[in-house]
C-alpha cells in the first residue's frame, strides 16, 4: 500500500509541475484531461489516508497531539479546500473537455483558477516536505 501512495503521490506532483507549461505534451487538451485525472487520483488519495484524517479529527484539540501533526492537517484542510477550488473552477473555464460550460464572469475564473494554482503549488511543497522520510 505504501508504494501504491508513493506512486501516486509523485505521479500527482509532477502532472501538477507540468500544468504550468500550457505547451507540454499537447497544451490546454492535455492540461484539462490530465486536470479531470489529477482530481481523481487527489480525491483517491485522501480515502487512501481516510484512517488518519479520522484519527486525528477526533483527537485534533487534545493538547498531547504534536503541534508538527496539527500543522499536517491544517495543512491538508487548506489543500481540500484550493485543490476543490481549481477542479471546479477548471470546469468552469474548459474549453476542450466542458466546452458547453458558462458560467459568467470567466475572466475571474481563469484569474483566480492560476492564482490559487500557485498556492497549490507551495502548499504540495509543504505537504511533500512533510511527509518525506
Amino acid at each position: 500500500m505504501m508504494y501504491v501512495r508513493f506512486g501516486l503521490d509523485l505521479l500527482m506532483a509532477v502532472t501538477f509541475v507540468l500544468f504550468f507549461n500550457k505547451q507540454v505534451l499537447g497544451g490546454l487538451t492535455f492540461h484539462e484531461i490530465a486536470g479531470l485525472a489529477i482530481a481523481v487520483a487527489f480525491f483517491t488519495h485522501v480515502l487512501l489516508n481516510w484512517q488518519w484524517v479520522k484519527k486525528v479529527t477526533v483527537k485534533l484539540f487534545d493538547r498531547k497531539l504534536p503541534r508538527r501533526t496539527k500543522f499536517g492537517y491544517f495543512l491538508n484542510i487548506m489543500l481540500l479546500i484550493t485543490m476543490s477550488f481549481i477542479m471546479i473552477s477548471g470546469i468552469f473555464i474548459s474549453r476542450v473537455v466542458f466546452p458547453n460550460i458558462n458560467v459568467g464572469n470567466e475572466q475571474w475564473f481563469k484569474i483566480s483558477h492560476i492564482s490559487v494554482s500557485f498556492l497549490v503549488l507551495i502548499l504540495v511543497a509543504a505537504h511533500i516536505g512533510l511527509h518525506w522520510q
